[in-house]
Formats: C-alpha cells, sequence, structure tokens
C-alpha cells in the first residue's frame, strides 16, 4: 500500500514538473515575441 501510494505522487509530481515546464517555455516564447514586436516597432 505505501509502496503504491509512493509511486502514485512520484507519478504526479512527474506530470505537475512536466506541466509547469511546458508553461515555462511557453511564456518564454509569448516573452520573445513580445520582445521582437517591441523592437521591430
Amino acid at each position: 500500500m505505501a509502496s503504491t501510494q509512493v509511486n502514485d505522487v512520484s507519478a504526479v509530481k512527474l506530470r505537475a514538473w512536466r506541466v509547469l515546464t511546458m508553461l515555462a517555455s511557453l511564456v518564454a516564447v509569448i516573452v520573445g515575441l513580445v520582445a521582437i514586436f517591441m523592437s521591430a516597432a
């Protein structure tokens, strides 16, 4: 029981980490586009 619980927690952490990294890269792309747009305009 305890081992499955730990596995579930690690799986949730891995999923959360993936979502966070995805969001971070998305924000970085948006910031980069805005910076390019501002320098061009």
